[in-house]
């Protein structure tokens, strides 16, 4: 256990440390350098779980502390907390490095039109449909482990369902506000809505949950999913609901368009017309 423990992190690191001559343009993956992408979604995941299981191991079978369930989740959630944050400088470093290795090969690559990809569709499809599978995992492993709460009366489980249709709503609005009104965006946002609701429709059947707080977090995610998909139905039809969401806009909304996940990378003809007339004038000049 100890030699494979330390066999992980120096298979990892050697990698890392040899593919990272081979970052060019042309190998990338989803626009991002195939380099950096193998260091942000592979590399860095590596280490984060072989670190906490490095740290666990040590902690109960090393070291003599007898330490309790709520040390291990503060020792554990402190280790966590500060990775994730490492990570995050990762994400940033290789998408900042990805924009630099297009520019040093193409000194007029516009930036601005790769970066809005990652943020129009790379991010948002991430977090929203990385937000419905983590919510449809809870769910699943609270029908597996029922919770052990007693609540005084019907009506504080019953504000679960409250609760999640103003949820849901919210929900919808969040995705709906990320729209770059461009593509299947929203087509594939309601599809993943959808399939999510759908999800805990089948697991009803195959678990029969009882109706009551032991399955609440179950409850909540259905009533949330159920609110979200009514919203992605019928808000895009009526005025009022179009109305609130301009209020929720930012200043600037919308204004970043040519940008397709399922396509090459669009720059705007008035700015590729402009470049092409500078180009000309730098050539008369000269």
């Amino acid at each position: 256990m100890k030699s494979f423990l330390l066999f992980i992190p120096l298979i990892t690191v050697v990698i890392g440390l040899i593919i990272y001559k081979f970052q060019d343009k042309k190998k990338e993956f989803l626009k991002l350098d195939l380099v950096q992408f193998i260091y942000l979604f592979l590399i860095a995941p590596t280490m984060f779980v072989w670190s906490k299981s490095f740290i666990f191991y040590i902690l109960r079978n090393e070291l003599q502390l007898n330490l309790s369930v709520t040390n291990l989740f503060i020792i554990d959630t402190v280790f966590s907390v500060l990775s994730f944050i490492v990570i995050a400088a990762i994400a940033i470093h290789s998408l900042t490095k990805t924009f630099w290795i297009k520019r040093h090969h193409d000194p007029e690559f516009d930036i601005y039109h790769l970066s809005e990809y990652f943020h129009l569709w790379w991010s948002h499809i991430i977090m929203w449909g990385g937000a419905m599978i983590l919510a449809t995992f809870m769910s699943i492993v609270n029908l597996l482990v029922p919770l052990e709460f007693v609540v005084s009366s019907k009506l504080q489980f019953y504000s679960l369902f409250g609760l999640g249709f103003i949820s849901g709503i919210a929900f919808f609005y969040i995705i709906w506000n990320s729209d770059p009104q461009q593509g299947n965006y929203m087509r594939l946002m309601k599809l993943l809505l959808a399939f999510s609701l759908i999800i805990h429709i089948v697991v009803y059947f195959i678990f029969e949950p009882s109706f009551n707080i032991t399955n609440g977090v179950y409850w909540f995610m259905l009533s949330t999913f159920a609110a979200a998909v009514f919203a992605a139905s019928t808000f895009e039809k009526y005025d009022k609901t179009n109305r609130l969401r301009e209020l929720l806009l930012h200043s600037g909304w919308g204004e970043n368009k040519g940008v397709n996940l399922f396509g090459a990378l669009k720059i705007p003809e008035g700015i590729v017309r402009e470049k092409q007339i500078l180009k000309k004038k730098v050539i008369k000049k000269k």
